[in-house]
């Protein structure tokens, strides 16, 4: 009798240990390599509380807080990705053991069963901004970007009839439906001898991501222009 409580108490040990740090470790880097296969972020970290903590393993979180460094969403490169959520219900089963045949958007679908709050903010610098507004507006060159609370200016030098002319833009970015764009809302072309340009070659909305490109379901919402770099935002819906 003394051997099998003995045998019991042990066993009910390396459950409450399981319960209590494996299961949510393992958790945690479920999470990690799903962001790390969504944006290529090398260093990502994740970490998930309740109380008591044994709550994790049946899939019921207080709070996640994950940090992602250098990823990429789309074609544009964030310096840094942030997700954070409050009262979240897992599928922990469909984490561990993913269902054959299910699409991604599905599988994520079933493993968020419930949320009070989980948003995403991710952080793209001037440098950037520049080397996308480049990519996207036709033949610019030597492009310079600010980015600024009230705004993002813009200047570089593009061909015209054979001529190289300076342009100065100036914009904002935008949410729409969920996708993100840069709008602009000033042009000024200079040293040209052309009179009549086609300002649709350069002015007009440049969408920057889509939504469908964002990793766990979730959706931009907003952005925010601070000094220097843009925070974009998104929700899970």
């Amino acid at each position: 009798m003394k051997k099998f409580l003995s045998l019991m108490a042990i066993l009910l040990v390396i459950l409450v240990v399981l319960l209590n740090f494996i299961l949510p470790t393992n958790l945690a880097n479920i999470l990690e390599e799903q962001i790390v296969h969504a944006t290529g972020a090398q260093e990502v970290d994740v970490s998930l509380s309740s109380s008591p903590n044994i709550r994790i393993a049946i899939g019921e979180i207080d709070k996640i807080h994950g940090t992602a460094g250098l990823g990429r969403i789309g074609d544009i490169y964030f310096k840094n990705l942030t997700v954070d959520g409050e009262n979240l219900r897992l599928d922990v089963l469909e984490i561990l053991f993913p269902t054959k045949k299910l699409t991604e958007k599905e599988r994520i679908s079933k493993i968020f069963k419930y949320a009070d709050k989980i948003d995403m903010h991710g952080t793209i610098t001037e440098e950037e901004l520049k080397n996308f507004i480049a990519l996207k507006v036709d033949k610019l060159e030597n492009a310079d970007v600010k980015i600024k609370p009230e705004g993002v200016t813009a200047s570089g030098q593009v061909k015209i009839m054979g001529r190289t002319a300076d342009i100065d833009l100036a914009g904002n970015f935008i949410v729409d439906n969920g996708d993100v764009y840069f709008r602009m809302t000033n042009l000024n072309v200079r040293n040209t001898l052309v009179r009549h340009i086609q300002l649709d070659r350069f002015f007009g909305d440049i969408k920057i991501l889509e939504s469908t490109v964002l990793p766990l379901g979730f959706q931009f919402d907003s952005v925010e222009m601070r000094e220097g770099e843009a925070v974009l935002s998104a929700i899970h819906k």
